[in-house]
């Protein structure tokens, strides 16, 4: 083995920079050992980060980021790192570096911290290089770091000859092939001549490697939700299996759903294998400033999956610790609530008339009775003999104005012919109006009336609904939101288990029950919520909010860029509204599709004349109540006042006769 002294990594290096990675910026882990320079042609076209190993405590004090902000931020989230950690992540996340040069002993270290780094870093990479120069075992590194070596499609070790340090043989990681075990072996590529400066044989040293993916597993987590994602476990016409349950027969699965689809699609394209793994993908999941996580998220974050979908919104906070494609589907997020109630309450009488003209009807009658009054006094002084007070007047007036307004006339004997019109006038117009009022109120009890159902989120607020759905992932898109009506419902907002939401939606109470609701008519509801229950509900007529479901990788995912890509003509083309027709109707049940759709007229009685029951004639009974209750009032009024006058004019009498 070559001393690494006597190794001259300057003329390889600088030609494989020239050749594959211009214009980009390169992260350079200096070597401690071997004569290596960069060229001014290379510094020119390349942006260059210089990391000393040996000294990156002194390094710190010239960086213009503030590197203790940095470590107090990883210590408060509870994550590892080390020196080498935190200036990758500066380089990365401020310097944008994508391509990595690594020498012999900094390899290792540096994988270990670029894990690190390329996750703690809010910006990200699609396209990272890395160059490892050594004149060791290259396999010692494979052996230690064999995940990193699986994952990485674009990997090139310089390998320096044993017997000869002007020769270097150049491989790479296989990366592609049905059996991931092999995914870390390394091929040769090439071999270079430093006395001539060539290669020889003109192999691609970065061959594109994602075109054929040769069978690779791609694994996705994610749970039986319709759809998006649907899971049918069939010993025929399967595609999948589910790493849940090893190697037994019952993980055979079918697998589809409108995101689905895209990722099937992808491996028709780039000849890959969609293995999927329920193991824990119990829910959406979430995942924590520590990078740990639960259910299908978490398994991302710990790398036991590779991809998540299944309605992912686009949240912030997991973008901060994941990576996401383009968008998938527009989904809203919207309710079922309870559908109007049939009116039947005391203020049926009232129902009639708009409160403008019940106000007109009412000045109508007190001009009425003012006209009554006048001209019942005129008639006093000029056809009468009789005396009479202007109260006796106003009490005539005013019931003569009562007995016209409900069709009965004053018996009393009239003389003047200007008392005869009047009255003629009033008897004339009263009648139009109590006919219009029959007229209104016998429409109101024919045909129902139905009450004001929460179908919007200023209604939902208002009748302070309550609403519930299974998963905090519902709302949580809209927990940091400064709208005073979503913070106003999400007060009124509860999490049950699917078993508890079932009851409540079979018991018809009155509760509001989340689905969303797709791009293209159909809606993604769950099994909670039957036919029958549906029959008592109807959905809002306005999303509570919108949001663009992703799908959630991993970060440094190689095939992301060939995700995305794909994703573009899938939406061009039209693909996302076939497939979302074609995996509703093979998968889900559309009689409650065509409930839904149906259910924005439903109301919890038939539409159409009703059989007229008591409940119809609450408000007239409370008028004929409250009339019964005063003229009661008024007889044992009349009563007591009567028994007092006989007392009073006993003892009167009494007194006159001892006089």
């Amino acid at each position: 083995m070559p001393n690494i002294t006597d190794i001259n990594w300057t003329q390889i290096i600088n030609t494989i920079i020239q050749m594959y990675l211009q214009n980009i910026t390169i992260c350079v882990l200096w070597p401690t050992e071997g004569d290596f320079t960069l060229i001014n042609d290379v510094l020119a076209s390349c942006g260059v980060i210089n990391i000393y190993t040996p000294k990156l405590n002194s390094s710190f004090d010239k960086n213009l980021i503030d590197y203790e902000k940095l470590q107090q931020k990883f210590e408060c989230d509870g994550l590892f790192y080390n020196d080498l950690t935190v200036k990758l992540t500066i380089s990365i996340e401020n310097s944008h570096c994508e391509s990595f040069l690594v020498f012999e002993s900094d390899i290792l270290p540096f994988i270990e911290s670029f894990k690190n780094a390329s996750r703690y870093s809010e910006w990200r990479s699609k396209r990272n290089h890395f160059i490892f120069a050594t004149s060791k075992e290259v396999q010692e590194f494979i052996t230690e770091e064999e995940i990193f070596f699986k994952d990485q499609p674009h990997i090139l070790v310089v390998f320096a000859q044993p017997t000869n340090p002007n020769i270097f043989e150049l491989k790479t990681n296989k990366f592609n092939g049905p059996n991931r075990s092999e995914a870390s072996s390394l091929i040769f590529l090439d071999r270079f001549h430093a006395v001539n400066n060539s290669f020889e044989f003109n192999q691609n040293l970065f061959p594109d490697k994602i075109r054929n993916l040769q069978g690779r597993e791609v694994i996705v987590a994610g749970f039986d939700y319709h759809p998006y994602f649907v899971i049918k476990y069939v010993q025929e016409q399967n595609n999948s299996y589910d790493l849940a349950f090893g190697s037994s027969d019952e993980g055979r699965v079918q697998i589809d759903g409108t995101e689905t689809r895209a990722i099937l699609t992808m491996c028709e394209i780039l000849n890959c294998t969609v293995l999927i793994d329920s193991s824990e993908a119990n829910d959406w999941g979430e995942v924590y400033a520590n990078l740990s996580g639960d259910a299908s998220l978490g398994m991302v974050a710990k790398g036991t999956a590779e991809i998540s979908v299944g309605a992912m919104y686009s949240w912030d906070d997991m973008y901060l610790r994941l990576d996401m494609s383009t968008y998938l589907v527009r989904t809203g997020v919207t309710c079922l609530v309870p559908a109007p109630k049939l009116l039947a309450t005391w203020l049926l009488p009232l129902q009639p008339f708009q409160l403008t003209l019940w106000l007109a009807v009412l000045a109508y009658l007190c001009l009425e009775w003012l006209s009554l009054s006048l001209t019942h006094r005129c008639e006093s002084w000029f056809h009468s003999n009789k005396n009479l007070t202007w109260m006796e007047s106003i009490v005539y007036g005013f019931v003569t104005t009562l007995k016209s307004f409900i069709s009965q006339m004053d018996s009393g004997y009239v003389r003047s012919q200007t008392m005869r019109v009047l009255l003629f006038t009033c008897f004339l117009n009263n009648l139009i109006i109590t006919s219009i009022y029959d007229g209104g109120l016998a429409s109101i009890l024919t045909i129902p009336s139905y009450g004001e159902a929460a179908d919007t989120v200023h209604k939902m607020l208002s009748h302070k609904l309550q609403w519930v759905a299974n998963s905090e992932a519902w709302v949580s898109t809209i927990r940091k939101s400064d709208d005073p009506l979503l913070n106003g419902i999400l007060e009124n907002f509860f999490i049950y288990p699917d078993e508890t939401i079932e009851e409540l939606a079979v018991s018809a109470a009155d509760y509001g029950f989340t689905l969303e609701r797709l791009p293209f008519g159909h809606f993604a509801i769950g099994n909670y919520l039957t036919s029958d229950s549906i029959d008592s509900m109807k959905i809002m007529q306005e999303d509570l909010y919108n949001q663009y479901s992703v799908a959630f990788v991993s970060r440094c995912w190689p095939l992301l860029s060939q995700f995305d890509d794909l994703l573009y003509w899938w939406h061009s083309a039209g693909l996302d509204k076939y497939w979302e027709w074609r995996v509703v109707a093979d998968n889900m049940n559309m009689q409650k599709q065509k409930q839904l759709e149906a259910s924005i007229y439903s109301y919890r009685e038939d539409i159409g004349p009703v059989k007229l029951a008591m409940s119809n004639f609450v408000g007239i009974l409370m008028i004929w109540l409250i009339g019964i209750l005063i003229s009661l009032g008024a007889f044992v009024y009349e009563l007591l006042r009567g028994c007092g006058n006989r007392i009073y004019r006993k003892r009167i009498r009494k007194v006159t006769t001892r006089k």
